[in-house]
């Protein structure tokens, strides 16, 4: 068992519901020591700028036909003087952007950044006592450190994408929501298909590619957007995900 040895007060900070869960679960454990706290807010995704529950709930409604229950844009505080372990997935988008959000908005002095891979045990796999050994990864990141962070925040917030994903380079890229479209477009062809299979392809593709994706709902959207435009069709008038689609004929 790896037990951390500070007298002052550990906070483990996670910046996803699944990161918490596993983090939480080595607490309980024993594993792990101190506190868990959940950073989240989705940052990867919609506007940087005026960003309130206004714009949020129009930007999802027109990206993805829904708007989230309780949306948020807080995140709450750690007490000063806590010694900080900051559990982050770089190769996540939403961890890493909900990481260097929290690091610019929260004058945090240092923190241990703990890199976590994307074959961490979770508490899902009942394996959650192993994430302890991650402390020995662990990387002091001082204020020269913050600073790179908070400089990549600031060119993204003037960027103001639709999205922020990790793309073909493995680095966080700003992406507008048309920025898929061609990929979709190429992948339908005129045969009458049922909607989730073309949608498996073009996941497929995407992630042969380690591309990032705002996911299947996003995508179902971008169907019924391409429907209304005249670029593809679908077979029946119900939900895209129902019927079968095709490029428009030419």
């Amino acid at each position: 068992m790896i037990q951390n040895k500070h007298h002052q007060h550990v906070v483990h900070a996670t910046f996803s519901k699944r990161s918490f869960d596993a983090v939480s679960s080595a607490i309980s454990n024993g594993s792990l020591t101190g506190s868990c706290v959940l950073i989240g807010g989705d940052w990867h995704l919609g506007p940087l700028k005026e960003r309130n529950t206004k714009t949020l709930s129009a930007w999802f409604a027109e990206n993805f036909g829904y708007v989230p229950e309780n949306l948020s844009t807080n995140i709450p505080v750690i007490s000063k003087g806590a010694k900080i372990f900051a559990w982050v997935n770089p190769s996540t988008s939403d961890e890493y952007l909900n990481f260097i959000h929290w690091v610019s908005f929260q004058a945090v002095q240092g923190f241990s950044l703990i890199p976590v891979p994307e074959s961490a045990p979770d508490s899902a796999a009942g394996n959650f006592r192993d994430i302890a050994i991650f402390l020995d990864d662990a990387v002091e990141k001082k204020a020269s450190d913050i600073s790179h962070y908070i400089g990549e925040w600031d060119v993204l917030t003037d960027e103001n994408a639709d999205f922020r994903l990790i793309g073909r380079t493995g680095k966080i890229q700003s992406f507008p929501s048309s920025h898929f479209d061609k990929g979709i477009i190429d992948a339908i062809t005129e045969q009458w298909e049922p909607s989730p299979i073309v949608a498996l392809r073009i996941m497929e593709k995407l992630a042969s590619e380690k591309q990032a994706f705002p996911g299947d709902i996003f995508l179902y959207h971008r169907f019924e957007k391409l429907c209304s435009s005249g670029i593809i069709e679908k077979q029946s008038d119900v939900g895209i995900a129902q019927t079968l689609i095709r490029a428009t004929p030419l």
